[in-house]
């Protein structure tokens, strides 16, 4: 089984560098569940490459400064062939200067969020892992 791996990214909202704003960007996939821009890497982009393109393609942010590393989730899952597949998804924060969005397709919608909502309203045990590994690190 081959190991997909994507870059992903936790992004906050600064409106300029004393601002003490602490709003985060949440997706709504399709299937009605909140995470990170992400998606996989393609051949020949390093890591940032795949983060600066992703977060363009899924939110029509440009102007995005990447901060730290913040860590990886594995996971597996089944494709719509019912074939089982392994992911690997490495997070970046970044910060970004705008609140306009503009969703791409994969998406349905889209809120700037608290730490405490995003935590409520992220299903996945590893997504709220990755928000609070952040946090400890004192990222946010």
């Amino acid at each position: 089984m081959a190991l997909e791996q994507s870059i992903g990214a936790v992004i906050k909202y600064h409106a300029s560098a004393d601002s003490q704003s602490s709003e985060f960007l949440l997706l709504k996939n399709r299937r009605g569940f909140w995470g990170f821009p992400q998606g996989h890497k393609e051949r020949g982009e390093s890591e940032i490459q795949t983060l600066v393109r992703e977060v363009f393609e899924e939110t029509g942010i440009r102007d995005l400064e990447i901060q730290s590393y913040i860590g990886e989730i594995r996971y597996s899952y089944f494709k719509g062939d019912g074939m089982k597949s392994e992911k690997e998804v490495r997070f970046f924060f970044a910060t970004t200067p705008t609140k306009q969005v503009k969703i791409s397709i994969e998406h349905a919608d889209f809120r700037w969020v608290t730490l405490a909502d995003a935590l409520n309203m992220i299903d996945h045990a590893k997504l709220k892992l990755i928000l609070g590994k952040g946090h400890r690190k004192g990222l946010y």
